[in-house]
């Protein structure tokens, strides 16, 4: 009897790129939109804040090959930059500036040492990443990773807007484009990966407001939203898609959520 064929679950955003070389990370790495300073000072801030003196353990969630690590390297004595793909961390040591190297620790997940590890950790990063989680699982174990008192700081930008005089007509046509761009990904209904493709429209449909942090887990919760009411924080419009998703909210009593509309923010990145 023939054993079965395992079948491959196509996930968005990270399947294609497993197996690609480090010439690639390289011009990744350039060429991928890159937070100013500002961004991880006010990160690093909110840390401080919540009597949070500690400045031990940084780890970065779905790190690739530790361009986002870096950036915390300064703010911390070692910084843990993990992710599923395991070909992603190998461009890691080409990537990396040669300071940091005996500073961060390009891990896959399962092979995070335990000094480092469950309890250890002073504040957690998840760059881009985290509309692709289960949110209940992934927030359970950032919690379990985290000191008592240590923070979890989730973050995901989406595509550029224009700031010209004529930005609100370029934002639809650039719409358009994306839009058109993806249907040929399409069918997403149907096929094994639509549970990863779902999720991450809702998310993203709802500035990631329908991920909850439980008050008796979670001392505080602070949300901040830049533009949210240009365009949305999907890479297209919904027309897009497939299938029907809506906002979800599931803020909890006593967030605190801050919007700003700066269209200036990152435009030199």
């Amino acid at each position: 009897m023939a054993p079965s064929k395992v079948q491959e679950v196509e996930t968005p955003f990270t399947t294609a790129a497993v197996a690609l070389d480090i010439e690639f990370w390289q011009s990744y790495s350039t060429g991928h939109p890159n937070p100013t300073e500002n961004f991880f000072k006010l990160t690093n801030g909110y840390y401080l804040s919540h009597r949070n003196p500690l400045t031990g353990v940084a780890h970065d969630v779905g790190t690739r090959p530790g361009n986002i690590a870096s950036r915390l390297a300064p703010y911390f004595h070692r910084v843990v930059g993990s992710d599923v793909n395991e070909g992603d961390l190998t461009a890691a040591p080409a990537i990396l500036r040669k300071e940091y190297l005996q500073q961060i620790l390009s891990l896959p997940e399962a092979a995070i040492p335990e000094e480092v590890g469950k309890g250890k950790t002073d504040l957690i990063v998840v760059s881009e990443c985290m509309p692709l989680l289960d949110a209940t699982k992934a927030l359970k174990s950032f919690h379990t990773m985290l000191r008592p008192g240590g923070s979890l700081a989730i973050y995901f930008y989406r595509r550029s807007i224009f700031t010209s005089e004529k930005a609100s007509t370029l934002d639809v046509i650039y719409d358009r484009i994306a839009t058109r761009i993806c249907t040929f990904l399409l069918p997403f209904k149907g096929i094994p990966g639509f549970t990863f493709h779902s999720r991450a429209a809702e998310a993203m449909f709802s500035w990631l407001d329908s991920i909850a942090f439980l008050l008796m887990e979670w001392e505080s919760t602070e949300r901040r939203k830049w533009n949210n009411n240009i365009i949305p924080l999907l890479f297209n419009s919904k027309e897009g898609y497939d299938f029907e998703f809506e906002r979800v909210d599931r803020r909890g009593e006593g967030e605190v959520t801050t919007e700003m509309i700066d269209r200036g923010l990152w435009a030199e990145e």
